[in-house]
């Protein structure tokens, strides 16, 4: 049965012959109500305080929860984007390394194209000094040519030389 401070303010007992003062009951009944209201009310706002924080702690619990998602989503990220960053990295210096190995290819193939240039440059030369060399001796030989007439006619007009052996 619950009682309320109520029934206790409005509670009759009998009346016997030898029984308890009256204005004692009354007033133990009154101090009673007092304090059983008084509990009540501390009752009612205690469980309204109990709500509030479990209120208060299922929020904080769903807001631990939304962080704790929060972290390992944030934790995922940079794992991808350390991940990513690898690659990309990895990518480059690959590219890096293809585009060193062309250069330095076209490089040996400019060298080596150079080095046939300077060969055939060379061989030019010679022929050219060699065909200057058969130009120059046909110009002596012509020279000679045309100077041995001249002597000759000089050798016998002028008669033996002296000195020389006739």
């Amino acid at each position: 049965m619950k009682v309320t401070p109520v029934d206790i303010q409005q509670i009759g007992f009998r009346r016997a012959f030898r029984g308890y003062d009256r204005q004692e009951v009354d007033a133990f009944l009154t101090g009673l109500s007092e304090t059983f209201e008084e509990m009540n009310k501390e009752n009612r706002e205690a469980k309204e305080r109990i709500a509030a924080l479990e209120t208060s702690l299922e929020e904080l619990k769903r807001k631990e929860d939304l962080l704790n998602q929060t972290l390992v989503s944030a934790e995922r990220m940079v794992d991808d984007m350390k991940r990513q960053a690898q690659r990309e990295a990895e990518l480059r210096v690959r590219e890096a390394e293809v585009a060193a190995d062309n250069l330095t290819r076209k490089a040996r193939e400019e060298r080596t194209a150079i080095e046939q240039d300077v060969i055939t440059w060379r061989r030019r030369q010679v022929e050219l000094v060699e065909q200057f060399r058969g130009f120059l001796r046909g110009i002596e030989k012509s020279l000679d040519l045309a100077v041995d007439p001249a002597r000759r006619e000089e050798e016998a007009t002028a008669g033996p030389r002296r000195g020389s052996p006739s």
